[in-house]
């Protein structure tokens, strides 16, 4: 992508002319671990299990209500609360979510070769109702799991009409939908309590552990930023206008792709600022950046891949990814150094 001079003129100004001096005394590791932990990342992942929760409930009410159709507007409205809870912590793959595929099961995305689709289909051809038991339907592809699956089963124009008429197809889907909720909720309820019972108390105890943790928190936000700036945007985006398709873009079913990228800057944001103690002087280039990286995205289209591809439009979406540039080149720049630790691989990189 080629930044035209508004872009660059954006860059300079969200420069890191203000970054902290390298000399700064380093912030003290295990205060920063807990803060982050009892301040944004506990209480997420606890709204989280809360939402995925409720969406559960309303599946289950959702299909056993008699009738011949099916009133989507709960559903609906309990899967965008429940994904806007977990857009604000997807970034984190560090702690419990890392453990027995949790960040996979909980969202997997981006879908290779119609990954979620084949799974699906799957599901609604199989005459039998053992795979979607709980004990069962953990063991399944994960592809066929989380709020990539349930955004494609509830809003694809063939399942989501296919819902609606309630016909011969309803109650198998329904059952499917009803399957994936309630395995989304175990999943973040499982998160939840291993945080509150198991990684808070260690972290309290172990100064060596908070250490690590940090180091591999900051690696979560800058690994998060190169994945919105180089996934949720640089896919919808390609190469150029000619190499531009809506349909790569996160959860476009739904009209979610820019509220995604909002929420998941917002997260960083709160995770960045717990860091550094609330204090701005240390990281001032990256949360101003961040700031403006999630008003730009608050303001973008709806319809974000259909806006990459747009000529009249593209330059917004352009805009909104080389603000997020600037401020993962900012945080790499200053947020390392303010807790003095050095990053570990980015999870994108799989190794």
């Amino acid at each position: 992508m080629r930044l035209t001079a508004a872009l660059a003129t954006l860059l300079l100004g969200l420069g890191v002319a203000g970054a902290n001096p390298l000399a700064a005394q380093p912030l003290d590791t295990r205060a920063a671990a807990l803060r982050a932990a009892e301040t944004v990342l506990a209480p997420a992942y606890a709204a989280l299990a809360e939402a995925a929760a409720a969406q559960a409930s309303a599946w289950e009410a959702a299909c056993a209500a008699p009738g011949p159709s099916l009133d989507l507007a709960p559903l609906d409205a309990a899967f965008h609360a429940a994904a806007d809870a977990h857009a604000r912590i997807e970034p984190v793959r560090w702690g419990p979510v890392s453990e027995e595929f949790r960040f996979e099961r909980l969202a997997f995305w981006p879908e290779r070769r119609n990954a979620s689709g084949r799974a699906l289909a799957q599901l609604e051809a199989l005459d039998d109702e053992t795979p979607l038991a709980p004990e069962r339907f953990a063991e399944t592809s994960v592809a066929g799991q989380g709020f990539t699956a349930l955004e494609r089963l509830l809003f694809d124009p063939d399942t989501r009409g296919a819902l609606a008429a309630g016909g011969v197809r309803a109650p198998r889907l329904c059952r499917i939908g009803e399957a994936i909720a309630r395995a989304l909720a175990a999943t973040a309820g499982e998160v939840s309590r291993a945080w509150a019972e198991e990684t808070l108390p260690t972290l309290a105890g172990d100064a060596g552990g908070a250490q690590r943790a940090v180091t591999r928190l900051v690696t979560d936000a800058l690994t998060g930023l190169q994945a919105i700036e180089s996934l949720k945007l640089g896919l919808p985006l390609g190469a150029d206008l000619a190499d531009a398709r809506a349909t790569r873009a996160e959860m476009w079913r739904s009209g979610r792709s820019a509220r995604q990228i909002a929420l998941n800057l917002d997260g960083i944001e709160a995770l960045v600022d717990a860091l550094v103690g609330g204090d701005e002087t240390r990281a001032p280039g990256t949360l101003r950046a961040l700031a403006q990286a999630e008003r730009l995205a608050e303001r973008a289209p709806t319809d974000l891949g259909e806006a990459a591809a747009d000529p009249a439009r593209r330059g917004r979406v352009l805009l909104l990814a080389a603000a997020v540039a600037t401020a993962r080149g900012n945080a790499a720049t200053e947020v390392p150094p303010a807790l003095g630790v050095v990053t570990g691989f980015n999870a994108l990189d799989g190794d």
